[in-house]
């Protein structure tokens, strides 16, 4: 059909009357709903008890609720502090435990709210007239440091390009828990925008409350972000000092240690690169050299946070199919490895994107709290002690899942065209008989710098595995180059070739799981989101092997993109501006290459996406319309790059399964 179709959800409302009992078999998208997610998770200040989140859809008023709950360390006693609500998040306990404050937008604009932590009422610290993006507590209680847009900004009359609003970072002084005064600002006259990226992992409190180090760069935006630099506001004055001026690298996520002589944070070595690579180093607050520590695994850390002593630094690496959990001395010596185990595909891990807190060092570092999952697995809630590390599972928002009938998953690895070996998971039908062959389904994972996880379902809401699987599908899941986990090179031989190592380490696993015999090379399909939607689009340009494809928020013109788009990533992976390199832009669009196309393909996106701009689908699609395809556009009114309302979300997955069940063989159906 030619003409654009932006689909109307009141036609659809049938599907979201009921949702389906678990007594029900198999794995349905709808059920993919039902399963909770979980966030959020920290210790009490005094060690004695978690808090966390845990998500659930409420389909008749198409939102997400998010019920916040208090447990004891074996699980046996919970009790819900916020009950669920679409307007809460970001809850953190006060230094004292007596408190938490969380974000609330329940009237219409995100503001600071707290609540006494044996339960009771809310009330609001802040009442700004724009979102507060973020906030952390004074190590004292008795201030609140949190970032807004600057509320003196007025937009000029016209839309004018170079005139922009700066965020900023203010604080709000406490007496008995309650606002004492006006907010202040504690970067005023700032000539730059406090960096957004990761939230309130961007700044830090001194420890003795006196000083806050931040992140910060000329002006809002992601391609902003890649300048990033750190300076210190004192409390009192708001004097504002840059850190480290002799080290203009890139520099991000800050960490004061307790004992106040250091500022851990990340510092890439020179220029910054999408493909990441970054060392934690110290700067000593009282002055000296910067502090080099040992280089770690993939030199890709999330500095977490700092062990009580100030000794060392707790961090995160993504590793393989897995986040690993370490402990850097600031000796410099060699880090440790607390736990991640990514070759074991049955232990539950650390196995998300950390869209929020998923891992927590108890105040006296003897144990760890963390969201663990794996492809069988429904995320639940782990206490380890560090030491020796033995989780147990301690809540049971998730345990009906136990009992639904998943299919198996392994770890496969193959040798891609130039010699470099590439992993995939590879998840199997509930009923897989060993030696028949299926229909395959490729799901490729955005980014390229992302990762696909050993994880139950996304957390960042695109694709379930556990659809395709129930439905008799094959799956499989190739980390090809660019993906993090796998080391420096692995990551960077994407850079000026976009669409060649990672297109070949796919179609190889492809190649492979077939060999093996288990995927039916008559019956293959390709599914993709962000940057696995763009190589969808690349891929039915290059090959007629897929009986169809889904492609979802995916790049199809490099050109027009490069003017439209908040960020310059795909750009830089096609070894830069096209202004220098129109040739590789023309070459590797998947748009100037529609004549090639014959498979039938599904292009769905937000209207309002500004990572990938919803006319990079319609481009796209009438290239493709015009050149005799088979294809169909459908939009999502009010959705982002990530964010869709859980209706959207249901038929955004169920219309890519009828789309692939749809150009089944009928003998495989």
């Amino acid at each position: 059909m030619a003409k654009l179709k932006h689909i109307g959800l009141g036609v659809l409302a049938g599907w979201f009357l009921t949702l389906p009992v678990l007594a029900q078999e198999g794995w349905t998208p709808e059920r993919s709903l039902t399963v909770k997610h979980l966030s959020d998770v920290s210790f009490t200040p005094d060690g004695t008890g978690l808090l966390f989140g845990i998500q659930s859809i409420d389909l008749d008023n198409d939102q997400y609720l998010t019920e916040y709950v208090i447990s004891d360390l074996n699980g046996a006693s919970v009790r819900t502090l916020l009950p669920a609500s679409p307007d809460n998040s970001w809850p953190q306990w006060s230094p004292d435990g007596a408190l938490v404050a969380y974000l609330s937008s329940a009237s219409g604009v995100s503001n600071i709210w707290v609540i006494p932590a044996e339960g009771g009422t809310g009330q609001a610290l802040t009442d700004q007239t724009t979102d507060v993006q973020s906030f952390k507590w004074a190590p004292d209680g008795n201030a609140i440091a949190f970032v807004i847009e600057d509320p003196s900004y007025v937009p000029p009359p016209l839309n004018n390009a170079d005139d922009y609003v700066k965020n900023q970072l203010w604080m709000v002084l406490l007496s008995d828990g309650a606002p004492d005064g006006a907010a202040i600002n504690l970067t005023p006259d700032a000539d730059f925008s406090i960096s957004g990226w990761t939230g309130n992992w961007t700044y830090d409190w001194a420890p003795d409350g006196s000083a806050i180090v931040f992140a910060h760069q000329e002006r809002p935006g992601l391609d902003y972000m890649t300048e990033a630099r750190l300076s210190i506001t004192e409390v009192a004055t708001q004097t504002v000092t840059p850190m480290a001026p002799d080290n203009d690298h890139w520099q991000y996520f800050p960490r004061w240690s307790p004992d106040g002589k250091y500022i851990a944070f990340l510092n890439a070595p020179g220029e910054f690169m999408w493909s990441f690579l970054w060392d934690i180093k110290l700067l000593p607050v009282e002055g000296g050299d910067l502090v080099e520590l040992a280089r770690t695994k993939n030199r890709l850390p999330f500095i977490w946070q700092w062990a009580a002593d100030s000794q060392s630094v707790y961090y995160l690496e993504n590793d393989r199919v897995s986040y690993s959990f370490y402990e850097m001395p600031i000796d410099g010596s060699d880090f440790t490895k607390i736990f991640g185990a990514p070759e074991d595909i049955d232990a539950p891990g650390l196995n998300t994107y950390l869209t929020s807190p998923y891992i927590h060092v108890s105040p006296d570092n003897t144990q760890l709290a963390y969201i663990g999952q794996t492809s069988s697995t429904p995320p639940a809630i782990y206490l380890s002690d560090v030491d020796d590390f033995s989780p147990e599972k301690i809540s049971t928002a998730n345990d009906p899942y136990l009992e639904v009938p998943l299919g198996t998953s392994e770890l496969i690895q193959w040798t891609s065209l130039d010699g470099t070996e590439v992993e995939a998971i590879l998840s199997y039908p509930p009923d897989y008989q060993e030696g028949q062959s299926y229909p395959m389904v490729v799901q490729i994972h955005g980014g390229p710098n992302a990762v696909d996880f050993n994880e139950y379902l996304p957390v960042i809401k695109y694709f379930a595995t556990a659809n395709y699987t129930a439905a008799g599908y094959v799956v499989l899941r190739v980390n090809y180059r660019g993906t993090l986990g796998y080391g420096r090179a692995f990551r960077e031989d994407l850079i000026g070739n976009f669409g060649g190592p990672d297109y070949e380490d796919i179609m190889t696993g492809l190649d492979h799981v077939v060999d093996l015999g288990i995927a039916d090379p008559d019956q293959l399909f390709v599914v993709g989101q962000s940057n696995g939607g763009t190589l969808t689009n690349w891929i039915v340009t290059k090959t007629e092997r897929f009986k169809s494809a889904c492609s979802i928020a995916g790049e199809t013109d490099y050109i027009s993109l490069e003017g439209t788009n908040g960020f310059f990533q795909t750009s830089w992976y096609l070894g830069g501006s096209f202004i220098d390199n129109l040739q590789m832009f023309i070459e590797r669009s998947p748009i100037f290459h529609v004549k090639n196309v014959t498979t039938p393909i599904l292009i769905q996106g937000g209207l309002l996406d500004d990572n990938v701009p919803y006319t990079q689908l319609e481009e796209f699609y009438r290239a493709l319309k015009r050149a005799g395809a088979e294809a169909h556009l459908v939009g999502y009114p009010g959705a982002t790059h990530e964010s869709y309302t859980p209706k959207q979300y249901l038929q955004l997955l169920r219309s890519c399964l009828d789309w692939t069940n749809s150009h089944r063989a009928a003998e495989a159906n």
